[in-house]
């Protein structure tokens, strides 16, 4: 074996123990999942667990999806499940099992196909997260009125992806912005000012003066001073965006103030396991090939403490992101905008181009994935950017 391959094995051997959290972490997010917990806490209800539950022995749906209820950030689901289907559960774990094992089948998969089925055959746009978990009442109280062989309903909740808000123009146009002040480069005045004069070109072609009568032609009532405001005024943002990003994060933290969305805590822990999987991943190449202080690093990440660690540093960068990529997405649908496919495809060449002169690893282009990520950028500059265009600014010395 190469020294690289004797590495890899050992540096493996070292980290059998935390192999579980690897699978997690890198597997995709679950599905929803359902379990015996109350929606208000409290231990899961013991049941044995199935080895093998066998050939179904109801053949007509076991059981059936009621209604979905929505409220606010939760959808309440309920079930009825038949008297057949209660009594078969049992027949196929065995009397000796009894009732909590009957009733664990039940909930493991009869009641998550009915969910599945119904979302599908109803076409439901509605996105559900995580676990759903007993609604109304506690595992014990559900068990002891659970009778195999009589009808059993129950109702269940789970948080719900949330919904991109409607918004109306004058929510996120005209907010305030505290930007620092730039100092506007004397050419740069003088070649706007130009530009605009070449806009409204007299009879004969000259180019007229900057009065107030060009500016009555710009905008009826304006005069030549408040139209050398105008354009100084655009100049200011233009340098303000050009100088650093402090614009758009300004323009970010109105928006978010403007549009408000509550981000379910299931969203930003998934997002978290992702980022924290990546973080792992890059640990790993680093280590294949590095020194001991690389497989130290490797395996002081992989804990669940250190994850968990991890969730409590970034939850609240996280919860903005997503809150943010919702509002983006609210302006981008109220004003219509589109993805420019030309425009994407141009900047992705500068991009790639630009990661090929700086050394940088290059994306592969035709990655949907990258592509997806690269357009959602797109469309986020361009929201801030009309966001930034139409505030209110007050200028800092």
């Amino acid at each position: 074996a190469s020294p690289r391959e004797l590495r890899a094995s050992s540096l493996r051997l070292e980290m059998i123990n935390s192999i579980t959290l690897t699978l997690a972490l890198s597997l995709p997010p679950p599905p929803l999942q359902l379990q015996l917990r109350s929606a208000g806490g409290g231990r899961p209800v013991p049941a044995t667990r199935l080895r093998s539950a066998g050939p179904r022995l109801c053949a007509a749906s076991p059981a059936v999806l009621t209604e979905i209820q929505r409220v606010g950030a939760e959808a309440i689901l309920c079930f009825s499940l038949s008297a057949g289907a209660t009594g078969d559960a049992l027949a196929e774990v065995g009397e000796a099992e009894g009732s909590p094992a009957a009733l664990s089948l039940l909930l493991e998969r009869d009641v998550p196909e009915a969910l599945a089925a119904a979302m599908q055959s109803n076409g439901s746009s509605l996105r559900l997260l995580g676990q759903a978990q007993l609604a109304g009442e506690s595992p014990e109280e559900l068990l002891a009125r659970f009778e195999p062989g009589e009808p059993l309903s129950l109702r269940m909740a789970a948080e719900v992806w949330p919904e991109v808000p409607l918004v109306q123009r004058s929510s996120y146009i005209g907010l305030t912005l505290r930007l620092r002040g730039r100092e506007v480069e004397g050419a740069k005045r003088e070649e706007a000012l130009l530009e605009l004069r070449r806009r409204f070109p007299r009879p004969d072609g000259s180019l007229p003066e900057l009065d107030d009568q060009l500016a009555a032609e710009v905008s009826s009532g304006l005069t030549a001073a408040a139209l050398r405001d105008l354009v100084e005024e655009r100049l200011k943002r233009e340098a303000a965006l050009a100088a650093s990003s402090a614009a758009f994060e300004a323009a970010e933290e109105a928006l978010l103030a403007a549009v408000a969305v509550d981000i379910p805590a299931t969203m930003v822990k998934e997002r978290a396991r992702a980022q924290y999987a990546e973080r792992c991943r890059q640990a790993e190449a680093a280590a294949l090939d590095g020194d001991a202080a690389s497989r130290e690093e490797l395996r002081s990440l992989m804990t669940w403490d250190a994850f968990s660690a991890f969730l409590a540093s970034e939850e609240a960068a996280i919860s903005r992101s997503l809150a943010l990529s919702f509002a983006i997405e609210a302006v981008s649908s109220a004003e219509g905008l589109a993805v420019d496919e030309q425009a994407v495809t141009d900047n992705l060449f500068l991009y790639v181009n630009e990661c090929k002169r700086n050394e940088r690893p290059v994306p592969d282009m035709d990655d949907p994935a990258f592509r997806e990520s690269f357009e959602a950028q797109y469309v986020r500059e361009a929201v801030l950017r009309l966001v930034v265009d139409h505030a209110q600014v007050e200028w800092l010395p």
